[in-house]
């Protein structure tokens, strides 16, 4: 099948020279064919039909790989300095709190000393 064939929308006619108009079940609609009379209409062919609406998928898609391979390059770098010297790292790790809490529910401590 020819390239260009492929490119012309089906039901469509040129109203006015690049005013195109396609015929669909509910009417007619503005269309901008990326081929018409076998000639290959750069504009369109390029920045036709959703061009925007592409641009800015593309553009997400982009952004959406770029944070994953930046997050696995943090999480690497992590990893690394990690199982570089471990003891090094988890020096200031404690499992313990050292800090005292003071009780401050005086209805709590009250049922203790009465309950007993």
């Amino acid at each position: 099948m020819n390239f260009t064939k492929a490119l012309i929308p089906k039901d469509t006619e040129e109203i006015k020279p690049d005013l195109f108009i396609q015929k669909t079940s509910r009417g007619y609609r503005q269309v901008s064919p990326a081929a018409w009379d076998g000639k290959i209409i750069w504009k369109n062919f390029l920045f036709g039909q959703g061009f925007l609406k592409s641009l800015i998928f593309f553009a997400i898609i982009l952004f959406l790989a770029w944070s994953y391979f930046h997050d696995v390059k943090v999480y690497q770098d992590f990893y690394e300095e990690v199982i570089s010297d471990p003891v090094l790292f988890c020096l200031n790790v404690s499992l313990e709190s050292y800090e005292k809490y003071e009780d401050t529910n005086i209805i709590q401590g009250d049922y203790e000393r009465f309950g007993q």
